[in-house]
């Protein structure tokens, strides 16, 4: 199947971003093949239709990149924008959708490797790309990435008034892109974006009311997608769906909420295989693990966290061929957790014990210049072994050694920007001076 180089009449897509829908229905390895053949574009002649071409295949690339999370694959897509850009000269129209795909594969460097200069680099070229005045379209989607950048460094800095502001942005963009009948697949990730961020503030400040307006707003947005025709759409919206009841949850205390979140989960996680998207799946996977952990404290069912650590397996399966993304090494901390507080929970030493030896094993043979967040994460997770055995016998020196693990830790995600890390590290620092 060629798709997404050429437009009507083959004079080029000057829009760009055509084919989005159908590249839903496709595996990553078909998209890998589609971009074997693509990157071919040597024999087409210099001038609007090559250009158009190259513009296809940074985006193309792109998606590729942000479902495998390979960074050699996103500078591929930064060459080709670039290429596409020079090569655009004074045409205005394609300069601003060659930028625009340069801007979307620095804001995808942003989001996978928490690059915060990829992300200044998006925003000028963002801006740059307004400057240009382009088609209604272009413009859209140019407003709608500043809006999502804006709103994922708000979100981190913890300012509410700017992640509401880029909410509201992100809705505008929808209601634009879907007036002039862009595809599904742009108009309804406008929407999942928007639920991202409002779900992310609600859990960031506890706020009930939110969360449940959110969850309102995912639910009414899964119906309304179609599995069969947008899989990937329809499985990050009801992943956030998941999320949203499950922290709804937590928050009321109501196990009913968290089983709905772990049935809505399971639905996502079972939508789509590992192979068509494994950074979605492993998404979906890792926050069943969560909801599923969730559930055991709220029930106390023992078994329910047998079914959260199974559940973290096959998420960190899916990241193995990206070992660079600080996600895998937030899936890894979390399962890690996990696998601590279940053998807390059951008073198992031995289990305990099992654990410190492989996490042991792991630091021997990882080496912490070479691969630092990976050490830095079987650092958090040997504390919390260390910090479970503490709770179950007397201590014999595993606060300190934890507290050693943690401190070497966040020096190593303190100096990437990995907030959620930093915190955990933090919260389990202060965890131990408590119990002193």
């Amino acid at each position: 199947m060629q798709f997404g180089f050429d437009g009507p009449n083959g004079r080029g897509n000057r829009d760009g971003g055509s084919h989005a829908d159908v590249r839903e229905l496709l595996p990553l390895a078909a998209l890998a093949a589609e971009a074997g053949s693509a990157g071919l574009i040597g024999t087409t002649p210099p001038g609007p239709a090559r250009v158009a071409r190259l513009i296809a295949y940074a985006d193309l690339l792109s998606e590729i990149a942000r479902r495998g999370g390979q960074v050699e694959v996103l500078a591929r897509a930064a060459s080709a924008a670039n290429r596409a850009r020079r090569e655009a000269g004074d045409d205005r129209g394609l300069q601003a959708v060659a930028v625009l795909a340069l801007a979307e594969v620095q804001r995808l460097g942003f989001l996978l490797f928490a690059d915060v200069d990829a992300a200044d680099e998006a925003r000028t070229h963002a801006e740059a790309v307004l400057a240009l005045t382009p088609t209604p379209l272009v413009a859209i989607r140019a407003k709608a990435l500043l809006a999502r950048l804006k709103g994922a460094l708000a979100l981190a800095a913890g300012d509410r008034a700017v992640v509401l502001a880029a909410v509201d942005g992100l809705e505008v963009a929808h209601k634009a892109a879907t007036a002039l009948k862009a595809r599904s697949a742009e108009t309804a990730g406008y929407l999942i974006d928007r639920g991202d961020l409002l779900l992310g503030l609600a859990v960031n400040t506890q706020d009930r009311v939110l969360l449940a307006s959110v969850e309102e707003a995912l639910s009414d947005l899964v119906k309304r997608l179609e599995p069969d025709r947008l899989p990937l759409s329809w499985m990050r919206a009801e992943t956030l769906r998941g999320q949203a009841l499950t922290a709804l949850g937590e928050a009321a205390g109501d196990a009913a909420s968290i089983a709905e979140g772990v049935a809505a989960l399971k639905a996502a996680a079972g939508a789509v295989l590992n192979h068509h998207s494994p950074l979605d799946a492993a998404r979906a996977g890792h926050a069943l693990g969560l909801s599923l952990q969730a559930m055991g404290e709220a029930c106390e069912e023992e078994v329910l966290f047998d079914r959260a650590v199974q559940a973290f397996s096959p998420a960190l399966q899916a990241l193995d061929r990206a070992p660079t993304l600080p996600y895998r090494a937030i899936v890894a901390h979390d399962s890690a957790v996990c696998l601590a507080r279940r053998a807390e929970r059951r008073g198992d030493l031995t289990a305990l014990e099992e654990a410190e030896v492989a996490f042991r094993e792991a630091l021997r043979t990882r080496n912490a210049a070479a691969d630092p967040l990976a050490w830095a994460v079987t650092q958090v997770a040997l504390a919390r072994i260390y910090e479970a055995q503490s709770a179950l016998r007397p201590d014999t020196g595993e606060r300190a050694d934890a507290a050693f693990a943690l401190t070497s830790a966040l020096d190593v995600f303190s100096e990437r920007g990995l907030r959620t890390l930093s915190d955990a590290a933090l919260t389990a620092l202060d965890r131990l001076k408590e119990r002193v």
